[in-house]
């Protein structure tokens, strides 16, 4: 596995891998610990090969027990520290660990053994080698995310070593020279982080750890950053908009970064132009792919000529070894600008969905003509002069008054309006689950002085400009950040949460 032998070769080095606030760990250190977790793992368990569940946040033994999986040949599952604990047993029932290792102390009931900090500690205090031939081969799964289910019980989604591998390839070529320092806020649990961990680490980059803690409190967040010396900056569009609010989120700030990446939602063009007027020297990368094709597959750098474009940002071209296609009713499209399903083809598709047959034969397939695993993702793009765009998702439609309306359609359109920088729109249901009308959450550019009413009068009469009657929501309020889910993105759930206590 790339990775590993990355990390082998930096471990010769004087390199900083990994850094927790006032805690470090070298290449060496991190190649030592997780050599030392492994061992313990197979002497443990022997030929057992049955996934490691790791609960936490960012703790500095986390990237340790991650490498230490892989390099006992198993996958591991990661659990952030604020997943509910409902849906933690549910993904636990399902992993059925034979070894969980458990920085939160919340002690999930799952019949596995669990290592606490303690019992973790005691473990790293007694380096034992490794050899490579243990390490975990291409076709098995090297970890299992779990994402959000159409049921509401959450499905896994193992990815191999060689999808990882894949995904490196693809991705390293847009990745700044080796070294550097790279911001580590994405959960382990989303699958962006893979930018930092692998990517970062084949880079022989330092981890900038960011964890629930320290994203919640901006001033501190700031304060740690300036000393950072970040070169690169990985998150989901909502972070960083969550940031710029604050004008300290700036070139004097991180004098060093030199490049954006973002992945996981939409990027609109007011994050861009922000982020061009505070980082001129900065680029921005714009990045598209689903969690069952091992991160992302698609990258574009954000110009100028597309930031002042009226089209949508683009997803951009496809990485190197993916192959896209457009579907429409199962023909094949060839036209620019028509828009269809987005297939991805290739190696970074992975095997399926874990112990959901059903699921897998429903999304995965494995195309005749050329033979490459492929993968139906549900979304909605178009092609023009060999860029993709995004266009939302296929079932991600819903029915009001007799229209068919797509909800990230209203957004971008509300997201044109001059003092609006982002947009979130919910549908409101009765009793019956069925959609009554729409509800639009507002980040304002500047302070506007209106009441909520004189507002959401003067917003409707801007967005009539550009949106037919039935697609303006109904009530527009203005907020002043939105909350995020663990995966950094924004949290509809807990939009739709406040509109019950909204009168």
């Amino acid at each position: 596995m790339t990775v590993l032998k990355q990390l082998k070769a930096f471990a010769k080095t004087d390199r900083t891998a990994l850094v927790n606030q006032e805690q470090q760990l070298s290449y060496r250190e991190l190649d030592e610990l997780s050599d030392t977790f492994a061992r313990w793992l197979l002497d443990t368990l022997g030929k057992d090969r049955s996934p490691l569940v790791i609960c936490g946040d960012k703790e500095i033994g986390f990237l340790p027990c991650i490498f230490g999986a892989l390099k006992s040949g198993r996958a591991y599952v990661p659990l952030d520290s604020v997943l509910p604990d409902e849906r933690a047993a549910q993904i636990v029932a399902d992993v059925a660990p034979k070894v969980m290792v458990d920085f939160t102390g919340r002690k999930l009931a799952c019949g596995a053994r669990i290592l606490n900090p303690a019992a973790l500690e005691n473990i790293f205090a007694a380096p034992k080698p490794i050899s490579s031939g243990d390490w975990i081969k291409d076709g098995d799964p090297a970890y299992i995310l779990f994402t959000s289910g159409s049921t509401g019980r959450p499905k896994g989604v193992p990815i191999t070593a060689g999808n990882l591998d894949a995904f490196c390839r693809g991705l390293l070529p847009f990745y700044p020279e080796e070294g550097g320092v790279v911001l580590h806020q994405v959960s382990y649990s989303f699958d962006v982080s893979g930018c930092a961990v692998y990517a970062g680490i084949c880079r022989g980059m330092t981890l900038f750890t960011v964890d629930h803690q320290l994203a919640a409190d901006l001033g501190a967040c700031f304060a740690a950053l300036e000393k950072s010396g970040l070169t690169l900056w990985v998150s989901t569009p909502s972070f960083a908009e969550l940031c710029v609010q604050s004008g300290r989120l700036e070139e004097g700030l991180l004098p060093q970064l030199r490049q954006f990446l973002f992945c996981g939602e939409v990027l609109t063009h007011s994050l861009c132009d922000t982020l061009s007027e505070r980082f001129p020297k900065a680029r921005i990368l714009n990045t598209y792919g689903p969690t069952e094709a091992t991160v992302l597959v698609t990258a574009a750098e954000i110009t100028g000529k597309m930031r002042h474009s009226s089209r949508p940002l683009p997803i951009g071209k496809a990485i190197e070894g993916v192959t896209l296609r457009l579907e429409q009713n199962g023909r094949e499209i060839t036209k620019e600008e028509e828009t269809g399903e987005l297939l991805i083809l290739g190696p970074t598709v992975g095997p399926g969905y874990f112990g959901r047959p059903d699921l897998t034969e429903k999304a995965f397939f494995t195309d005749p003509k050329t033979g490459l695993r492929g993968y139906r993702t549900g979304d909605l793009c178009y092609r023009q002069n060999g860029l993709y765009y995004y266009c939302g998702r296929a079932d991600n439609q819903l029915k009001l008054n007799g229209y068919r309306i797509e909800l990230e359609d209203i957004e971008a359109n509300l997201q044109k309006l001059p003092n609006i920088r982002r947009a979130a729109v919910v549908p409101v249901r009765n009793g019956e689950g069925i959609a009554e009308y729409l509800a639009a959450f507002l980040l304002l550019r500047e302070p506007d002085g209106l009441t909520p009413l004189k507002r959401a009068i003067a917003l409707k009469k801007q967005a009539a400009a550009l949106l037919p009657p039935y697609m303006i929501p109904r009530r527009l309020m203005a907020v002043e950040s939105f909350p995020l889910n663990v995966s950094g993105k924004i949290d509809k759930k807990a939009l739709a949460a406040r509109l019950e206590e909204t009168p």
